[in-house]
């Protein structure tokens, strides 16, 4: 072999590896490319998953919040069933003691009639004090239930907050490490929908 020959082999070996290096860097490049997409793509469901995480949270608040007020409406109207029914009361004694005079004025047959009178109207009276303290009485159980559709409604609220903390920690594929408690979550918002609609039938 002549040393010409030798030369453009060398040139010829130094070319091939070029081009191969030239592929190389070119496929690594699109590697590359595609991953950062990739890290791009999932970097925006992340942020969508805690956008959602957090709108889940505020609307916990609001319904908390409505409770409360659910829970203060009754409770000022648990009070003035009681002072009805102390107005009640009241009005029976002074019914009671007026037929009583009444009965030491008239005569046999009027007395009679009056207490009649009066026997209607206590009896009126006795059937609107059993209706108050139903009323009453239901209105105590809807608290008991909206109390406990609170505490229920704060256990979301804090169930929620500690699901919100999961998704900053997540794998490569981005899912959270530690598994959501999303069974958790939902029974729990079911149970806290059922108290409320229980205080709310309570309540009518």
């Amino acid at each position: 072999m002549t040393i010409n020959a030798q030369n453009a082999l060398k040139v010829l070996s130094l070319v091939s590896l070029l081009a191969l290096s030239a592929c190389a860097s070119q496929r690594a490049e699109q590697e590359a490319l595609l991953a950062q997409q990739e890290a791009a793509a999932q970097a925006a469901e992340l942020a969508e998953r805690a956008e959602l995480a957090e709108l889940a949270r505020l609307e916990a608040e609001r319904n908390e919040q409505a409770l409360r007020e659910e829970l203060e409406r009754l409770r000022l109207e648990s009070e003035a069933l009681a002072v009805a029914r102390e107005a009640a009361q009241r009005e029976a004694e002074q019914q009671a003691r007026q037929a009583a005079e009444l009965q030491r004025q008239q005569q046999q047959a009027e007395v009679a009639r009056l207490q009649r009178e009066q026997s209607e109207r206590l009896a009126a009276l006795e059937r609107q004090l059993a209706a108050t303290e139903e009323t009453a009485r239901r209105r105590e159980q809807a608290n008991a239930r909206l109390a406990q559709a609170i505490t229920a409604a704060e256990e979301l609220l804090q169930m929620l907050a500690s699901e919100q903390l999961k998704y900053e920690n997540v794998d490569a594929q981005g899912n959270t490490v530690e598994p959501l408690q999303k069974a958790l979550i939902s029974e729990l918002e079911a149970r806290k929908n059922a108290l409320v609609r229980e205080a709310q039938a309570l309540g009518n």
